[in-house]
């Protein structure tokens, strides 16, 4: 159970993560007035520790706009260009971005999103189904209520991102992470009781609070990593009612230009620590920007990873 204290801002009620084994809790405050709260999570577990950081926002405020990278302008069969995660590559002025949908690598710039994509109503990749069995997706519609779900087709959709689904080589078709507030972790994809860097988001009840969680991995000693119960444990702990599973591993990318305490600026306060040691570039991102406090001058995106660096497994 949830240990941690209930606190509230001016514009959403948040609740602080815990330490799944040792009940240890993020004692940050809520980010002013701004109606997103970034946080470290920290994960005590058998091997060591699991670090990563949690943002809740809510995204029904006027103040806040959910963004997924644009569909890709240039002819051409692939349907994504590859770009590290943070501002250039979610959009213009977000205040943070987390990678997103798996996707299928041609070389190390041209890439074919795997599931559903939006972007402002625009569709850069079809929702998917294996065996008869939609993906998991997080859709937005153009009110900015989200949903997390199996969808194939999906109505209603304004920005949407697709979690892990099945593949030619998995028997399962994968699970969401959270159901109703039910765990099915352990019949998602990929490999969901093996230690990974993960990323997650998930939504309310009453689908006007998302959460995203990126957590660290493949590095002893700072991160272990999360199996996806524990990554679905961690998103139930921070509030949310359905979760899914986004593309991990090396992808798992967490870019915030807003500080635990509030203040935003041009450049990243806060990133997670991406097991390549850089930036990997990816195919999509969901990005979050904050209508009224973007700073002026642009905003920096951190380096990217080497392709050379990138040691793709199984969805990781």
């Amino acid at each position: 159970m949830n240990t941690c204290p209930t606190i509230t801002s001016r514009r959403f009620t948040a609740v602080l993560s815990a330490g799944l084994s040792a009940g240890l809790c993020a004692a940050t405050a809520v980010a002013g007035d701004l109606p997103i709260q970034i946080e470290p999570l920290l994960i005590e577990t058998e091997i060591g520790p699991a670090r990563g950081w949690a943002a809740t926002m809510g995204q029904t405020s006027p103040e806040v706009d959910i963004v997924v990278t644009a569909p890709r302008d240039e002819a051409t069969r692939w349907d994504a260009e590859q770009t590290p995660t943070g501002a250039g590559a979610a959009g213009a002025g977000v205040a943070l971005a987390i990678n997103a949908n798996f996707f299928a690598q041609s070389n190390d710039r041209d890439a074919d999103l795997i599931g559903l994509s939006a972007s402002d109503g625009v569709i850069a990749s079809p929702a998917r189904s294996h065996n008869g069995v939609g993906d998991p997706a997080l859709i937005f519609g153009e009110d900015g209520a989200a949903r997390v779900l199996r969808c194939d087709p999906c109505e209603g959709v304004y920005d949407a991102v697709a979690g892990v689904g099945g593949s030619s080589n998995a028997e399962t078709p994968g699970a969401l992470l959270l159901e109703n507030g039910v765990i099915h972790a352990d019949r998602a994809r990929v490999q969901p009781m093996v230690r990974h860097p993960r990323t997650g988001a998930g939504v309310s009840a009453d689908g006007e609070t998302l959460y995203l969680v990126v957590i660290d991995g493949r590095q002893p000693g700072w991160s272990v990593g999360v199996t996806l119960v524990e990554l679905a444990e961690t998103l139930r702990d921070l509030g949310a009612d359905d979760a899914l599973n986004l593309d991990g591993g090396g992808s798992s990318s967490f870019v915030s230009y807003v500080s635990e305490t509030g203040d935003v600026s041009p450049s990243p306060a806060i990133t997670n620590r991406p097991s390549d040691g850089r930036f990997r570039p990816v195919a999509n991102h969901l990005g979050v920007r904050l209508v009224s406090h973007e700073p002026a001058g642009g905003l920096e995106t951190p380096a990217a990873a080497s392709p050379t660096d990138v040691d793709r497994i199984g969805g990781g």
